[in-house]
Parts: structure tokens; sequence; C-alpha cells
């Protein structure tokens, strides 16, 4: 067991250079610019057109799904249109680890599509099954993240409503415990929200600081619908500024916080014409930098 343990240790050393090297390569420029998820009715847009919109409207990056077969086969469309757009990358993709699926291992194929391009690899645990445990959690993210680390892939513990790991506070023992240079955890305000934590985020950036790794945001209410899954997401993820959450207890929590990177807009089920609410949200985005109370 301690030679495994001194294995796991040696090689993330080895192949984690560079992308401690790339963290620390943030620009003042850099943090907190926005992307957006390829969700809702941008997500029904081809590749090119989605990628166009979003550098359009300001936009520097864009995370993508992983879950259909579609969402794969499009991959190489989004590298290819990314890589002649300046200014412009794919930020992350997300892959889900549902305990039932016969494919849940696709992780790993997903790292080596992203190995050497940059890409950050968001993985979230799916709905909690009977016979799952803190241990197997442990050990599956330790896996995700040696493997990844060989391919200097970025691993980012993804919270989400309604699955084994909710919010950024239940996803910190697994990061701590791990303790390796390539993995940290997402601070997303929906599933904040809805885990009931959005009149205490200055807390919950206090609890994580040193172990954030993603942030994302969208206008939302102060209290998650919970009538239905339809009611939840509608009431948790709109446009920046719409809703009637705060977005200041957010933000001013972000501002004085050690994070370095890039935003994302979560955009899911948003149907609304893709190049007017980006160009809003994105100008609203601007705004609340801006100010300091």
């Amino acid at each position: 067991m301690k030679s495994n343990r001194f294995l796991f240790v040696l090689i993330l050393l080895i192949f984690c250079g560079g992308i401690l090297a790339a963290t620390k390569a943030h620009t003042k420029k850099e943090r907190f610019s926005l992307t957006a998820y390829n969700f809702g009715s941008l997500g029904k847009l081809s590749p090119e057109e989605q990628i166009q919109t979003l550098k359009k409207t300001g936009y520097t990056g864009i995370i993508l799904n992983s879950e259909t077969q579609e969402d794969l086969d499009n991959l190489d469309l989004f590298f290819k249109e990314t890589k002649k757009t300046s200014g412009f990358s794919v930020h992350a993709i997300m892959a889900r680890y549902n305990f039932t699926d016969p494919n849940r291992e696709k992780w790993k194929s997903l790292v080596d599509t992203i190995a050497g391009r940059g890409i950050e690899l968001w993985i979230i645990f799916g709905k909690k099954k009977e016979g799952i445990t803190d241990s197997f959690i442990e050990e599956k993210l330790r896996e995700v993240v040696l493997y990844s680390a060989k391919k200097h892939v970025r691993v980012i513990l993804y919270p989400h409503s309604l699955c084994y790991i909710a919010s950024a506070e239940a996803a910190l023992p697994f990061v701590e415990k791990i303790n390796a240079p390539n993995l940290k955890l997402a601070i997303h305000l929906c599933h904040e929200i809805r885990a009931g934590n959005g009149n205490r985020m200055d807390e919950v950036f206090e609890h994580v600081k040193g172990k954030i790794g993603a942030v994302t945001l969208a206008g939302t209410d102060s209290v998650a619908d919970f009538t239905s899954n339809l009611t939840m997401d509608k009431s948790t993820i709109k446009p920046i500024d719409a809703g009637n959450y705060d977005l200041r207890k957010f933000i001013l929590p972000l501002l004085k916080s050690d994070y370095m990177g890039k935003v994302g807009f979560i955009n899911f089920k948003i149907e609304e014409n893709p190049e007017t609410y980006l160009k809003h949200s994105i100008r609203v985005w601007e705004s609340l930098l801006t100010k300091k109370n």
C-alpha cells in the first residue's frame, strides 16, 4: 500500500509541473473573463456558429458536454474551430460518472482526447446509489487524477445538486485527502443556491480557499423552486442579472478570493436568442466586476 502511495506522489510530481506553470501564468486580463456552456439555444447551433456567436459577444471560451454520442462526435469540430479563433479556447469538458451507466469509464478516453490541449476535465459523480461510499468516490477520483496527471490534464471536482457531491464544501474533503496538484474543486452559484448557501457565499469561498479551480454563475432567484426539475433549473439558471438574488453576495467573495481563472456562465435551458442574452449577460457581468459594494 505504501509503495502505491509513493508511486502516486512521484507521478504527480513528475507530470504536474506543466499544469502548475500554466496555472501561475494567468494574467490580470484573463482573470474573470467569461466563458459559457454550450447549452440551451446556443447548443442548437453548429459548433462553428456557437464559437462565432460567443467570440462576437465577448466570451473567451466554451465549456462542452460529453453526455451524448453527438457531443463526442462534435469535439473535433470544436477543436478545429477554436484553433483558428484567436483569443478563444475550449475551457473544459464535463464528464458525468453515473454509477449505473455501463459507459461510466468514458472519462479515460476524454482525457486522452484533450491531452496536450490545455482543456480541463470537470467530473461529476452522479446520483447516490446504495453501496457507493465516500471510499469508493475517493479511490475513483484518485484514479482519474493520477491518469490525468500523466496526460497533463487538470481535474475539477464538479459539485452538482441531487448528486453524490452537491456543493463546494461537500467536495472539499475529497480534494484535501487526495491533495494532488492537478485536482481542484468548482464553486457553482446555481448549485450553491440549491444547497441553501446563497446567503453565506463569503463563508463558502473562505472555507474552500486554495482549492478553487473553477467558478460558474448565472442569474438566479434567492431560493430554488423544487416543485419539479424544470422549476429547479428555471429558478436558478437565468441570464445574468435576472432573478431576485443579489449577485454581489457571490461576486464580492469571488473578488476577494485567490481564484485567478476564467468564470463560466451556465446557460442550461435558456432558450432566448443566444446572441441577445449572451451580449446582455456579459455587459452585466463586466459592470458587476467594477462595483466594489
